[in-house]
């Protein structure tokens, strides 16, 4: 071969070698871009679903603070007459030996009063005219009349509030009809002491628009109540002055009905008649 021929043949090979190597790292460099244009779209992408989410996770906590501050605040209102009560050591008075009766309002100092360890013959609409004449399903004894459950049990401590399912009655017979009852109560447990409780008060809105349930007529009944007590085995209790108004009735904003507490306030009801008792028959 002539060398002018072998030159040229050489130079077309650097040539081919030289198109072959620029198409492979044009090829490789176009990769490489669409590669980092794929990881960036990508990235932008996890940056809007994370901030989507994140979005989410901090209602969701707001909410969450919210629900615990809402819970924090009722609690810490419910506990504050146990608090209150700590202090002194004749609050820890056990309630393991008593008994309330009553209607409606007692019914609901047995679901929210905490004093789980009593027992409780009430229910709605139970008066001194009737209490006698149905049995009642006292949690933890059964059904049972109320001479059934004195006669079945020995307790230290009966409590009675009952009265404004009887304000529509004659006063003077309604009382008669009380002071019969505690005496059936003393021949059948004659070593309990005896609390009688004053009937709580409705609102004003409805005391002034009720003809027959109206503070005029619970106060007249509460104080012939109060006179049943002797202060020695029997004694009244008034707790109008934890839910009373400036105007003497049950404060609007402690009663959805204008009648009954509401639940929290039950804890606070139920936490003085512990202590009131604490005071008045010096148990510790």
């Amino acid at each position: 071969m002539k060398k002018s021929n072998f030159v040229t043949l050489l130079s077309l090979c650097f040539i081919v070698v030289a198109v072959i190597l620029f198409m492979f790292f044009w090829k490789t460099s176009s990769a490489k871009s669409g590669t980092k244009t794929e990881s960036s779209s990508a990235t932008q992408s996890n940056i809007i679903t994370t901030s989507k989410d994140s979005s989410e996770d901090i209602s969701s906590t707001e909410t969450k603070d919210s629900s615990q501050a809402s819970t924090s605040i009722t609690d810490n209102n419910s506990s504050n007459p146990s608090n209150n009560n700590s202090s002194n050591p004749n609050n820890n008075i056990s309630m393991d030996d008593a008994l309330f009766i009553g209607d409606s309002r007692t019914v609901g100092l047995m679901e929210y009063s905490a004093i789980d360890s009593a027992d409780y013959f009430c229910t709605v609409g139970m008066s001194v005219y009737n209490i006698h004449k149905k049995p009642v399903s006292v949690p933890n004894v059964g059904k049972v009349t109320l001479t059934q459950l004195l006669d079945g049990k020995k307790y230290g401590k009966i409590y009675i509030m009952l009265g404004i399912n009887e304000v529509g009655y004659k006063l003077s017979n309604t009382v008669e009809k009380y002071d019969k009852l505690i005496e059936f109560i003393k021949g059948k447990q004659p070593d309990a002491v005896i609390f009688i409780q004053a009937n709580l008060h409705v609102s004003k809105s409805r005391s002034d628009s009720d003809k027959v349930v109206n503070n005029t007529a619970i106060n007249g009944l509460n104080t012939e109540l109060s006179k049943l007590a002797d202060g020695k085995t029997t004694f009244y209790l008034d707790a109008n002055i934890l839910f009373d108004d400036e105007a003497g009735g049950l404060s609007a904003d402690k009663s959805e009905d204008s009648t009954h507490l509401y639940a929290k306030y039950y804890r606070e009801w139920g936490q003085w008649i512990i202590s009131q008792t604490a005071s008045l028959i010096g148990e510790g």
